[in-house]
């Protein structure tokens, strides 16, 4: 095989390269031998292109390379997320050096076990403490169930936000173990507010309540990815989340091939309804969030 260059940067660790819209066919080429578990990237790229410092939900790709190429992709989001792509110990070094350095205001991270579990390895004796730290259970789902049944699922409108922000910010809070207060309220309106514009958010209403809500956190012409499932406390139990996560998915299929989602290992209650609905155990992920700074 013919080695190539390893592009250099003197302001980035060795072997990382800021990628641009030049580098796109290799990107999305690299991302698509493991499509289901980079759908959110490869969504990103679909929606704003490689390098799209306008886009507040957008952010910088930092290509690894090695002899014979791209080796590892790391995305650091606006938003303050990290996700990876690749596992070699010289791209998860790098990317630690990274996290460490110029992009070290980061919050979020949410990558395959396997390098996460190395990045962490590298980060943690020398980077902020983390506030969370769990295994994901990483769902794929190629049809939905059939016989799970559907609901009147609708997509959200401007008129829906003041409940959305609120069912979002409970979510979180639960989800996250958050004290109150720590959420920015302004911050997650402006971003639900753009879910919303973008038709990326559907709710169920029930008796006049709107009892439950769910995100569409990513989407290009291969996959899509679903978030943000919360049904209200005092309507659990009724089936809402199988149901509603089953009609949505089944929507999302008609246009794409696959259709993800994270949950939590420890939450069997959820887990069980996404079987039901259709959805089946792919691989792990982590999810870490830091601890804020002072």
């Amino acid at each position: 095989m013919e080695r190539l260059p390893i592009p250099r940067s003197t302001n980035l660790p060795e072997g990382l390269r800021l990628l641009v819209e030049t580098d796109r066919k290799m990107l999305v080429q690299f991302l698509e031998a493991s499509a289901e578990e980079n759908v959110f990237l490869l969504s990103r790229i679909a929606v704003d292109g490689v390098l799209n410092e306008a886009s507040s939900a957008h952010g910088r790709f930092y290509g690894h390379f090695d002899t014979n190429g791209l080796d590892g992709v790391a995305f650091f989001g606006h938003r303050k997320g990290v996700v990876l792509a690749g596992s070699g110990e010289e791209f998860v070094r790098s990317t630690t050096e990274l996290a460490l350095g110029s992009e070290s205001d980061w919050i979020l991270l949410v990558a395959p076990r396997e390098p996460s579990d190395r990045f962490l390895s590298h980060y943690r004796w020398r980077g902020r403490p983390t506030h969370l730290n769990r295994i994901q259970d990483f769902y794929v789902a190629q049809e939905a169930d059939a016989d799970v049944g559907r609901v009147p699922l609708r997509r959200a409108e401007q008129s829906d936000l003041d409940e959305v922000v609120e069912m979002s910010e409970h979510m979180l809070m639960e989800d996250f173990h958050l004290p109150p207060g720590s959420l920015s309220r302004e911050a997650m309106r402006e971003s639900m507010q753009q879910k919303i514009e973008d038709g990326r958010t559907w709710i169920l209403e029930d008796r006049g309540e709107t009892v439950f809500k769910l995100d569409v956190s990513a989407q290009y012409s291969g996959g899509a990815q679903i978030e943000g499932v919360y049904t209200r406390p005092h309507r659990r139990g009724r089936g809402f989340a199988r149901r509603g996560v089953a009609t949505l998915t089944e929507e999302l299929l008609r246009t794409s091939s696959f259709v993800t989602l994270h949950v939590d290992q420890e939450n069997s209650p959820a887990k069980r309804a996404y079987e039901k609905a259709g959805f089946r155990r792919y691989s792990e992920f982590r999810l870490v969030l830091l601890r804020p700074q002072r």
